[in-house]
């Protein structure tokens, strides 16, 4: 029967069992507060906005060839010549001082293509920004699931350690009524001392584990409660090959990428174009002679235009050509991956839910065995080594169990992060990191010093 309209909330009846196995309710920290506290400190996604920032700003660079610019000039001369007549050294002295006032009054639309190309980078960027956020966020969950995934195995693992000490200090009674040989002790003593191991083990992935989510997200939690988020997962597969190729941050930043490499042919059109430039000068010169000094101010309308095609030009040309051919290819190649990924990430969702329902009939099935053995052992008719074999694969199974919960439902988060909708605001977490349009700009370093340093501020 085909699934129709899937939500988080009915995935999430598989977690739920999977989390509430260790919430406390008055010590439990929701999956939510974990993703949020991981977006309000992850350095990874602040850098990421103040890429976007600098992007941004970089827009009103645009302006350059139409802003009106103001220059001063100052120049001086000092010299002395040798008379012929004999009177000796002559010494001269000039000092010029000029203002020019310049502003282009057509620009050959340089800033109207420079800031179209600025403002699709910036679509660009914002679209890596998503990017980040996405890993961000599957990079928490991942960590909060390795921990809930130790934290379970320990108990069970514990669990069969303490049945398997109890076996050995049965066995080693049994051993001095001489109802059992010594053989049948050292046996139960290697089962448990593999128990102990396989526990020791389990508390040092579950230590790295506990590591690693608190250096991501700054939260030490001792229990875990299910997901309380609601979203739509796709129907079929080719509704997530559709998905991912109109949400997915990659096909939005291939697609800007495309784009900005065709805005580069108009904006290059316009920087060989006629330009019409409006100059004031006002120049002063002050040298040895009064009837030499001068003022003057002057005002120019001037008119530039190329009247050849330079080999740097036609150069230039060629590598915005070759560039757009690039970008057109890239985001072929940036779909195709894409679309193999979203596709591949929804098999995976099926199939760790089969896998589920798999070990859940084979949990079942396997402590049903291990109830009729102990009966039978009861009976004589069944050993104890039958009863050990049956028990550790009630064992087995149950972690098995724990193994296909966690992977059913990593792979539903991998999947809604393959068709590019793993984002804080599928979470109503889109107030912690605000939105990007939002970022005030960056204070300029050069406001009350320019041109002559910069000031810097401690970090």
């Amino acid at each position: 029967m085909p699934i129709v309209n899937i939500r988080f909330t009915v995935f999430f009846t598989v977690l739920s069992g999977f989390l509430l196995h260790f919430s406390t309710p008055s010590m439990a920290t929701s999956l939510n507060e974990v993703i949020r506290n991981s977006l309000a400190n992850s350095i990874t996604l602040a850098a990421a906005r103040q890429n976007w920032i600098a992007t941004r700003e970089s827009i009103g660079s645009s302006t350059l060839t139409s802003d009106l610019s103001a220059r001063l000039t100052s120049t001086g001369s000092l010299g002395q010549s040798d008379n012929k007549g004999g009177s000796g050294f002559k010494k001269t002295q000039s000092f010029t001082t000029g203002v020019t006032l310049s502003k282009n009054l057509y620009d050959g639309g340089q800033t109207n293509e420079t800031t179209r190309l600025g403002q699709i980078k910036l679509q660009a960027s914002s679209a890596n920004y998503a990017k980040v956020e996405q890993l961000v966020i599957l990079t928490t969950i991942e960590s909060y699931l390795d921990v809930l995934q130790a934290s379970r195995t320990i108990k069970i693992l514990e669990k069969n350690r303490t049945r398997l000490e109890a076996h050995v200090n049965a066995t080693r009674i049994r051993v001095k009524a001489g109802a059992v040989t010594p053989t049948r002790l050292a046996e139960a003593k290697a089962r448990h001392a593999r128990a102990q191991s396989d526990v020791i083990i389990a508390k040092t992935r579950l230590a790295n584990g506990e590591d690693s989510f608190q250096s991501l997200t700054k939260t030490n939690i001792t229990s875990f409660v299910m997901l309380e988020s609601s979203g739509l997962l796709p129907i079929d597969i080719s509704d997530a090959e559709i998905m991912a190729q109109t949400r997915h941050p990659d096909m939005l930043s291939a697609v800007a990428g495309e784009r900005a490499a065709n805005q580069s042919f108009k904006t290059f059109k316009a920087s060989v174009k006629p330009t019409l430039t409006f100059n004031i000068l006002a120049n002063t010169k002050h040298t040895n002679g009064s009837s030499l000094d001068k003022n003057e101010v002057a005002a120019q309308l001037v008119f530039s235009s190329p009247l050849i095609s330079t080999n740097a030009t036609r150069s230039t040309a060629r590598s915005i050509a070759a560039s757009y051919q690039e970008a057109k290819l890239n985001r072929a190649e940036i779909k195709r991956k894409i679309s193999v990924t979203a596709r591949g990430a929804f098999r995976n969702w099926k199939t760790t839910k089969i896998r589920l329902n798999a070990v859940l009939s084979e949990v079942e099935a396997f402590r049903l065995v291990a109830k009729g053995i102990a009966n039978e052992a009861q009976l004589g008719q069944k050993t104890t080594l039958d009863l050990l074999d049956a028990e550790k694969d009630v064992n087995d199974a149950e972690l098995n169990l724990v193994t296909a919960e966690h992977n059913q439902v990593l792979a539903a988060f991998k999947l809604k992060e393959a068709i590019g909708d793993l984002t804080a605001e599928s979470f109503g977490l889109e107030n912690i990191t605000g939105k990007l349009v939002g970022l005030p700009s960056p204070e300029d370093p050069f406001h009350n010093t320019f041109p002559f340093r910069r000031q810097v501020t401690a970090d």
